[in-house]
């Protein structure tokens, strides 16, 4: 398990979090092929469940640890905190996608669909999550406060 993170002491799944990566796959791929905003914004939907506190509502996350129950497979934990970020930077690309498909601009919701696809793809084969490693570089320039810190500040 990586180390604490500021934003949350919380721990997810990592192989929960690789086959949600799979699994978002999929309607991604029915955007793209279809230039349709509908999939892109089932994924909004839930990549704000997953980025903003609702993950046991996500029905990505829910197919996926029914999935892993059925195959048995022990959880690995890891730090929710990072890939809370990466599930908010899906969310963004997911609105972009829907917005410029439901805009009629096919080009832009292509072009963000296919780095959206590859960080997709990425996760779920390799377990290289490129949201986490962006919000590692973030936190060296933006560090938040550590709750020791925080008690300090409030006194």
């Amino acid at each position: 398990m990586s180390s604490a993170c500021p934003i949350t002491n919380e721990t997810v799944d990592e192989r929960g979090a690789r086959l949600c990566a799979l699994i978002v796959l999929v309607p991604l791929w029915l955007s793209l092929a279809l230039a349709s905003p509908w999939p892109a914004l089932f994924l909004a939907v839930d990549f704000a469940l997953r980025g903003f506190g609702g993950r046991r509502w996500s029905p990505v996350a829910r197919l996926s640890r029914s999935l892993l129950a059925i195959l048995r497979l022990a959880p690995r934990p890891t730090n929710a905190g990072p890939k809370a970020f990466a599930a908010k930077l899906g969310f963004g690309f997911s609105v972009v996608v829907a917005l410029a498909f439901l805009l009629g601009l096919e080009t832009l919701g292509v072009a963000a669909g296919v780095p959206f696809a590859l960080c997709a793809i990425l996760e779920g084969t390799l377990g290289f999550c490129v949201g986490c490693r962006m919000y590692q570089v973030a936190q060296r320039f933006w560090p938040r406060p550590s709750v020791s810190d925080a008690r300090i500040v409030a006194r």
